[in-house]
């Protein structure tokens, strides 16, 4: 493939959330999947992260349940959990002689960034194998209950579930800051008033498009007026829930001896 057919198709890939269901991935295709999961970067090459294929239906709708119930999924034909793995290193390390403690906020924030590497390598190859693909982070929420479901070791946290089909439909690409806002130079650069404005209506503007809704300078001007970027944040990410989760998780990783107090 050349390479700039694969940058474009990095640059225009969007979240897919409407899959055929009757047209599964083939068993060679799902295994270059997986294997671009696997050769992703990682710190120290530890690779604290495990690859969970899912194909129990039980277990699928034990997760289906978790996940809000998001009927797309259930016409995704892959279902993919990516964990952050410490059991691995430290089972191999008592296997060979040596107990050492590799745990703590440094090893748990390595994980998390290997594991997302290797998630976003199986996004990024279903996108260049003709597929498409959707991240879902609502098993982050319910930590206990899904390691009961996923019969996960101390040490392991399952991260999220990858979607994985062949897209019936595909819509746009999302809207996203602007450059000078993303990226800085030498040192962190503030946003203003301005940069906010310009990035919501711009955002809510591809989204009406998007979904294939007549957009007016009228229509725009009171959906962004009505629906702020941080109205609609604060909606979603509701203080009460962001609490509540956090310390969910927090005292899940301390039982389960990722973090020390």
């Amino acid at each position: 493939m050349e390479s700039s057919h694969m940058l474009n198709m990095i640059l225009e890939r969007t979240s897919v959330r409407n899959f055929e269901k009757e047209k599964q991935v083939p068993d060679e295709v799902l295994e270059k999947i997986l294997l671009a999961g696997i050769r992703s970067p990682s710190a120290g090459n530890i690779q604290p992260r495990t690859i969970i294929l899912v194909k129990d239906n039980a277990v699928k709708e034990q997760l289906f349940e978790l996940c809000e119930r998001q009927g797309f999924m259930k016409n995704a034909p892959v279902w993919i959990v990516i964990c952050v793995d410490l059991h691995r290193h430290l089972k191999a390390a008592e296997l060979t002689g040596m107990q050492y403690d590799y745990t703590g906020m440094l090893p748990y924030t390595l994980a998390v960034l290997d594991a997302s590497l290797s998630l976003e390598n199986m996004v990024i190859a279903a996108e260049t194998l003709g597929l498409g693909s959707v991240i879902i982070g609502s098993v982050i929420e319910h930590p206990e209950k899904v390691k009961e479901i996923l019969k996960l070791p101390d040490h392991c946290l399952a991260l999220s579930v990858l979607c994985i089909g062949y897209p019936r439909k595909k819509l746009g690409i999302k809207e996203k800051w602007d450059r000078k806002v993303i990226v800085c130079e030498d040192h962190y650069v503030d946003i203003n008033a301005r940069d906010v404005s310009e990035y919501w209506k711009k955002s809510k503007t591809n989204d009406l498009k998007r979904g294939g809704k007549e957009v007016s300078e009228e229509i725009i001007e009171k959906f962004t007026s009505e629906r702020n970027y941080g109205k609609t944040y604060a909606s979603h990410y509701k203080e009460e829930f962001v609490k509540a989760t956090s310390q969910k998780l927090m005292e899940f990783l301390r039982k389960h001896g990722f973090l020390k107090d």
